[in-house]
């Protein structure tokens, strides 16, 4: 079985509060750009909307779906920004709620209305919804007990899969809506209800390849674009993928380099490729053998290469995989599952805080309908990383059981913008490998790539030399003819 797609988790406290349930409907006759936007307090420093939006944005189907919005207090007479942090399926109001304080600059957070909105099928609008929380336990922990890959593990594998999907099919709408198109449709009614000539717009990570499908929709409506992070829409999934193995590939051997340098605090000894072969060998283990842990739960394959790669995402994050990888060396694999507890946002105490996980599966199946066939990269996926090639590569049967999306088109990305985009891309960035923000910046008119040469995922926020050049952008300074630099 190929793993879901690698997504971003952003690093912060999760809690289980949530904002109140969505209400926002629309009247017979009534059309959305009717609707006014009424925004209350919620959550002591914030304040919550709820709009409702067409279930399709391309045909009459009567139905409507509701997005959920927030925005701190007391900003209202700033000029306003939507946010994305990326998934997809990660939840804005989580993001927001959880960490204002990290969400791009200062300078930003004082100038900018920020808003925070959940896209259909995720969090607090209308979300996607599964029938059975043991069926998701299975799928992202359980070990089939065969071998990785073989006719045996794809067959246990593809059953668990379609049933979990036909378990996420029996409430609400059909997860066929849940697309990036419907979405960035969604944002420019936002844009409309809040009164913009133009949209301004923040995006992480997949959050950039919504940002694209806005541009290519409504090139005329592009206000200041920031995407940070960034995905190249036009690439096929395949090609893709090989990119993200070899760039978590890297990001391990980055950390490996560091924590061999520092052989006190280090679980391994020997060089980098010993290193990743005792890696591949654990791993391995792991597929027919989960090791003992101090919870009611054992570390089977798949939650060790969660809780792997969550850690891989930042170097901030090293210390913890050092950890994980000393205990379990000794024969504990608790730290592995708490890991990747955090990367499925799932309570180690049972239960999920957010359903960031159906709706991944759910928003990237639906695209699949316009999605450019790619080539079989099978053997370069294995040929690609002696750790992780061998959990990529072969049949895709991730979207068993999930209905490919309605209202899809095949879009233009190079039409003329009304603004030109500001692209980020990270030379290091494993998950979003910084070739796609070079081919971004070239596809979108106008658009000025930052670089940012280092480790990580995303950098506005989190590099001043990046925040510098961003916050002059946004305060509308011109940043000059070329690509930019920093380090």
């Amino acid at each position: 079985m190929r793993l879901r797609a690698l997504l971003l988790l952003p690093l912060l406290l999760l809690t289980s509060c949530t904002p109140a349930e969505p209400v926002a409907v629309l009247e017979p006759g009534q059309q959305p750009q009717e609707q006014s936007l009424s925004w209350e307090s919620c959550n002591e420093v914030f304040e919550c909307a709820f709009i409702a939006a067409p279930l399709d944005w391309t045909s009459e189907t009567g139905e409507s779906i509701t997005i959920s919005l927030m925005r701190f207090a007391g900003t209202a007479d700033r000029e306003p920004i939507l946010i994305n942090p990326g998934g997809p399926g990660s939840s804005a109001i989580n993001w927001m709620r959880d960490g204002y304080e990290y969400i791009g600059s200062d300078w930003f957070r004082e100038n900018f209305q920020v808003i925070a909105f959940d896209p259909r099928g995720v969090g607090a609008s209308t979300p996607v919804t599964c029938s059975d929380q043991d069926l998701k336990d299975e799928l992202l922990y359980s070990n089939s007990g065969y071998e990785y890959g073989s006719e045996q593990d794809l067959v246990v594998s593809e059953a668990l899969m379609l049933e979990f999907a036909e378990s996420c099919q029996t409430r609400g709408p059909s997860t066929a809506y849940f697309n990036t198109q419907q979405t960035a449709r969604d944002m420019d009614l936002i844009r409309e209800l809040l009164g913009m000539e133009e949209l301004n717009y923040l995006g992480f990570s997949y959050g950039t390849e919504l940002g694209a499908n806005y541009a290519a929709l409504f090139p005329d409506r592009v206000g200041k674009f920031v995407l940070d992070g960034a995905v190249d829409p036009t690439m096929d999934s395949s090609t893709k993928l090989l990119g993200q193995i070899r760039g978590f590939d890297g990001a391990l051997r980055a950390y490996l380099t560091a924590c061999l340098d520092t052989p006190a605090y280090c679980p391994f000894e020997g060089d980098i490729d010993s290193a990743m072969a005792r890696i591949a060998g654990f791993l391995q283990a792991r597929e027919v053998r989960p090791l003992e842990t101090t919870i009611d739960r054992e570390l089977g394959i798949s939650a060790a290469l969660a809780g792997m790669i969550v850690t891989l995402y930042s170097q901030d994050s090293w210390i913890y995989l050092s950890q994980a990888f000393d205990e379990a060396f000794n024969g504990d694999g608790t730290f592995f599952v708490y890991l990747a507890d955090f990367y499925n946002d799932r309570d180690p105490d049972g239960g999920y805080i957010s359903n960031i996980n159906e709706a991944n599966f759910a928003i990237n199946c639906a695209d699949n309908s316009v999605t450019r066939a790619g080539p079989d990269l099978d053997q370069e996926i294995r040929e690609a990383s002696v750790v992780f090639g061998r959990y990529f590569a072969g049949p895709d049967i991730s979207c068993t059981g999930w209905p490919e999306g309605i209202g899809m088109q095949s879009l233009d990305f190079t039409v003329p913008l009304a603004n030109s985009p500001i692209v980020i891309g990270t030379t290091g960035d494993p998950a979003t490998p910084y070739q796609q923000a070079v081919s971004l910046a070239e596809i979108l008119d106008g658009a000025k790539l930052l670089t940012l040469k280092g480790e990580g995922h995303t950098a506005y926020g989190d590099n001043s030399c990046i925040d510098s050049l961003v916050d002059a952008y946004l305060e509308g300074q011109d940043l000059g003819e070329g690509d930019l630099t920093c380090f």
